[in-house]
């Protein structure tokens, strides 16, 4: 005749856990009734063995409640959500960043992904029997990698709170932060860093290195953005000035140049240069062609007294958003045609160059950028004459296409945004850029300080005034006159 080995099952634990005794011996601890059972057949009682209970019946398991299941679950969802957002910026970065620093910040962020999906798979054993020791450690330090990544992505957010972002992003991030708070609290009833033999130390670990990965997305990410600045110089020549047999006609030599004096390349968003005739100081005279006597009347010529008058404007360099390595330089030479000098009464001729640059490793320009250049009618036949909003004197090319940061982590917290670079023609020639979503319209204000400022910090982009060419516009004629052929 067989003997039923006895079977007792104790009372719940603090965990809710029941310790099961076979013929005297414990067997483990089970959280439910199928687990039990599991338990029992590894042992090889029979399913109809008489069981003696201790401390509560059959139904009585506390670890297999509605409220534990449902706490486990939401803390498993955090912990996945964390670690998908860390995967998804971590493998960008880590191969795609512009910058060293940047793809060091991606594998950190692969770090707490792993982190992430330990604390995740911890989660299924702290929850149920918890054969592991270290599974309740392993779900705070989930928990505290989760607030870190949702804080850290929440105040970057908040940091361009400027712009907008994307909402979805937004409330996912919120909501990561809530769930990485709720957990903390949760585990930290369970008192779950008990298990380990020197919390203090460990605890002091994590806050220094948790400190230094602040630190260094605060370096990488807000004080070199900030510091950094690309070295760009405009420079323009005035060479010798000619004229043709009958002296109608006097041709002068100009050279203009752009160079990358920095260490990093640049890509010139946008380039503009002109030469232009100086009015006189007097302001009793004026300089103007000598055939437009009184064709206007006494307002209109007192709005164009002692204006410039414009020889040549252009575009120096081609096409735009043209790379500049270090030490580059770009140089174009050029005549410029003076109708009539010798009737002309004008101080100097003057010559100038600007540009905008931006640093190669602070952002990418999409390739469709080259060739987006429209006139503004083109843009009128399309339904777009009011992007740019502004006085409807003004004619201009426009470039346009969307950018992408230097890395994965400021794509997310900034969100999409779009380069558009102006190249005004008239009624005075420049250029003028600027950065936004591609929902937002820009008007024309070229001496904000603060757009230029934020253009700045943030993509390394600096606005290249080169300094003046002049000389004075007699001894030129002069110069010319001397030199005339017979």
């Amino acid at each position: 005749m067989d003997i039923k080995p006895p079977v007792a099952v104790e009372p719940p634990d603090d965990n809710g856990l029941r310790k099961i005794v076979i013929n005297g011996k414990p067997a483990g601890k089970v959280w439910s009734h199928h687990e039990l059972q599991k338990v029992l057949h590894r042992a090889g009682v029979a399913p109809e063995a008489e069981i003696e209970w201790h401390g509560g019946n059959s139904t009585l398991w506390p670890a297999h409640s509605p409220e534990r299941r449902i706490t486990g679950t939401v803390m498993a969802v955090g912990f996945l959500a964390t670690a998908a957002m860390c995967t998804w910026i971590g493998m960008k970065d880590s191969l795609d960043a512009l910058t060293f620093a940047g793809r060091v910040t991606g594998f950190l962020f692969l770090f707490m992904a792993t982190v992430e999906l330990i604390a995740f798979a911890a989660g299924f054993d702290y929850w149920r029997n918890r054969r592991r020791t270290y599974s309740g450690p392993a779900l705070l330090f989930g928990a505290l990698v989760e607030l870190f990544v949702g804080s850290v992505l929440l105040l970057m957010y908040v940091a361009n709170r400027d712009r907008p972002s994307y909402a979805l992003c937004l409330l996912f991030w919120a909501g990561i932060v809530a769930c990485a708070s709720w957990s903390l609290w949760v585990l930290c009833r369970h008192r779950v860093w008990k298990v380990l033999r020197y919390p203090g130390r460990i605890a002091v670990g994590a806050i220094v290195s948790t400190l230094l990965v602040i630190t260094n997305l605060a370096y990488t990410q807000i004080y070199l953005p900030s510091m950094s600045r690309p070295l760009v110089q405009g420079t323009a020549e005035i060479g010798k000035p000619s004229l043709n047999k009958d002296g109608t006609k006097m041709y002068l030599q100009v050279r203009l140049h752009l160079k990358n004096s920095g260490e990093v390349p640049v890509h010139i968003l946008g380039s503009i240069y002109w030469i232009q005739l100086k009015p006189p100081s007097n302001p009793d005279t004026t300089c103007k062609p000598p055939d437009r006597k009184d064709k206007k009347n006494k307002k209109d010529r007192k709005a164009t007294e002692n204006t410039d008058i414009l020889l040549k404007p252009g575009e120096l360099v081609k096409p735009p958003g043209r790379e500049l390595s270090p030490e580059e330089e770009i140089s174009e030479d050029m005549v410029v045609e003076i109708n009539d000098p010798g009737k002309l009464d004008c101080e100097a001729v003057t010559a100038q160059v600007e540009a905008y640059a931006f640093r190669q490793d602070r952002m990418t320009i999409d390739a469709s950028f080259e060739k987006s250049g429209k006139w503004r009618g083109e843009l009128e036949r399309e339904g777009k004459e009011k992007d740019p909003p502004g006085p409807n004197n003004v004619d201009y090319v426009r470039h346009q296409a969307e950018i992408s940061q230097s890395s994965e982590l400021l794509n997310l917290t900034r969100g999409r945004e779009r380069v558009t670079v102006w190249w005004v023609y008239r009624p005075k020639p420049y250029i003028y850029v600027g950065v936004a979503s591609p929902d937002e319209k820009k008007e024309f204000d070229r001496d904000s300080p603060y757009e230029r400022r934020q253009a700045a910090d943030r993509y390394g982009m600096a606005f290249v005034r080169g300094s003046m060419a002049q000389m004075p516009y007699t001894e030129l004629l002069r110069e010319a006159q001397a030199h005339r052929p017979q």
